[in-house]
């Protein structure tokens, strides 16, 4: 659920207005975005207060197997998702805020896809026998 009761810096504002027009644009064309809020000039307190006023959803998604853990969270509004990527310790050491259907890291990659399929192959030659 969206909270409107949130006191907000200017900053944090400034992020959910690029989130509508980032939102308005992937309406439009399919074009998603990224925003790296950890990297901006935002405060613990204003991106918490974004995450507080975006609200949230009912998805969550882990990425473990990787050398980068990540997870992202549907935000309260549908097509933006908010993602924390850890080191190998589980420190967070990048927040985004991705705008699109799914986050795009933890989509099937091509390589990935490629890969997959190889191996499904050998298993039904395998299996045939």
């Amino acid at each position: 659920m969206i909270s409107e009761e949130i006191q907000l810096s200017p900053s944090a504002q400034a992020v959910l207005f690029e989130i509508n027009e980032r939102l308005q644009l992937f309406i439009d064309s399919g074009q998603t975005w990224s925003i790296f809020t950890n990297k901006m000039s935002l405060t613990p307190e204003d991106r918490q207060g974004i995450r507080d006023f975006l609200g949230r959803g009912s998805v969550t998604i882990h990425l473990t197997d990787s050398a980068e853990p990540a997870e992202w969270m549907e935000s309260g509004t549908p097509g933006v998702w908010y993602g924390v990527f850890y080191d190998q310790t589980q420190n967070p050491i990048l927040e985004t805020i991705e705008i699109g259907s799914f986050p795009q890291v933890p989509g099937a990659q091509i390589e990935d896809v490629e890969i997959g399929i190889e191996i499904l192959k050998k298993r039904l030659m395998n299996n045939k026998e």
